[in-house]
């Protein structure tokens, strides 16, 4: 898994410096804007269901799941459509995504891609079938950096930035539904009727909770702030922080979303019948991502000033007071992504709810605030820095403690 990350982001990497040439920072800016109304969105493409299928009882349950993810992808794009179909300019502008009005077709295009994705990715967690997600991560690098660099040079425009990037991030749909599904004998014949309402039975807190958790959680992870700096300050600011954001955090997040799948995967098995190994695990991961993390961003932050302009252009210089108030975030973020579905896994969906609604409202808060103060942007981009670290240590206090919880009374499971 991670072989197969570093690899796809080493190439994604080195498309980087063609596409800051090819593209400005306010096309960056409308490229932050999508990505993040379509990342936040995505997550509830199956309405959370997609997260109960590591921990799927047997193949029956498993199958039924994944008929159930499948379906409900379908039907939210379709509601998606309706929507941006009939939501007039002035609401999206009152939304802060008046940036898509335009071209409001890419986000259900969109949706429907990332979510059959995420589908997927889940079945091949389950299946442990980790090559193949390695796979998708070294399509993924490859095929959306080529695709915006094609899309610059027929005259696209910021629209190539979105639709490459969609491209690229759904790349290796088909790739896991071949291998993975298709290659498990009887999966699609194990789907019923009576397995199908069974099925969302036991697993109706996930959509009544998870889903809504996740969508808090992509959030405040720091995704809705290309929103919020785009809307209150300018799309140019959105563009800064989105290089830093690809550059800087995106090695890192790839690397860790690794871990999170192989952790995930044992979680769920641990969860219910080895506790201590689950608790073995977060305190394996932990201290390792810490430490990688912190050595990564700390070389990025010393050779910022003269790979900046050498590697991207003299116009993305001042991108990087940006990088630095970014770092201490992506710091916590990194090390809390690993075990971020946790509470989930222990079946802890209103703790997780509380705790992604009120880090939602202080990041929020963290922009808003000082933007009708009249700061400048980059004071608001410190505050919200201060108020994501917060944020990820409690949330890592929580797991250690459910953790040892569970452990302790595994029957409350």
């Amino acid at each position: 898994m991670v072989t197969g990350t570093a690899v796809g982001q080493a190439a994604s990497l080195l498309f980087a410096p063609i596409l800051t040439r090819l593209y400005t920072p306010d096309e960056f800016g409308y490229l932050s804007v999508y990505t993040a109304a379509l990342t936040m969105l995505a997550v509830v493409a199956a309405l959370g269901f997609e997260l109960a299928i590591p921990i799927a009882a047997n193949e029956e349950e498993l199958a039924n799941l994944t008929a159930i993810s499948t379906t409900t992808v379908v039907v939210m794009t379709a509601l998606l459509g309706v929507a941006m179909w009939l939501v007039p300019d002035a609401m999206l502008e009152t939304l802060w995504l008046g940036e898509l009005a335009s071209h409001r077709y890419l986000l259900p295009v969109g949706f429907a891609c990332l979510g059959g994705y995420f589908v997927m990715v889940a079945v091949a967690t389950r299946a442990a079938a980790f090559r193949e997600i390695a796979a998708t991560r070294v399509s993924q690098g490859l095929t959306g950096p080529l695709a915006q660099i094609a899309f610059a040079l027929l005259d696209f425009g910021k629209q190539g930035l979105a639709i490459g990037f969609v491209i690229g991030q759904s790349s290796g749909t088909f790739l896991l539904f071949s291998r993975v599904v298709l290659q498990r004998a009887g999966l699609l014949a194990a789907i019923s009727w009576r397995g199908v309402a069974a099925t969302m039975r036991r697993y109706a807190r996930f959509p009544l909770l998870a889903s809504w958790s996740r969508l808090l959680d992509m959030a405040g992870s720091g995704t809705i702030l290309f929103v919020l700096f785009s809307a209150c300050y300018a799309p140019e600011i959105a563009g800064f922080m989105f290089l830093t954001e690809r550059v800087i955090s995106r090695p890192l997040l790839i690397v860790s979303t690794s871990l999170l799948q192989v952790f995930t995967g044992e979680a769920g098995q641990a969860v219910q019948h080895d506790p201590a190994r689950l608790k073995r695990r977060f305190w394996q991961v932990i201290p390792r991502q810490l430490a990688f993390s912190a050595a990564w961003i700390a070389v990025a932050n010393l050779a910022a000033d003269w790979m900046f302009p050498v590697l991207f252009g003299p116009q993305w210089v001042a991108a990087i007071p940006y990088l630095h108030a970014l770092s201490a975030a992506y710091l916590a973020l990194a090390v809390l992504h690993p075990v971020s579905t946790a509470l989930q896994i222990m079946e802890r969906q209103v703790l997780a709810a509380f705790w992604q609604a009120g880090r939602l409202i202080l990041m929020v808060s963290s922009v808003i605030i000082p933007w009708q103060m009249g700061l400048p942007a980059l004071t608001a981009l410190w505050l919200s820095s201060g108020v994501q670290v917060a944020c990820c240590v409690v949330m890592l206090a929580l797991i250690a403690v459910s953790v040892q919880r569970i452990q302790r009374d595994p029957v409350a499971t």
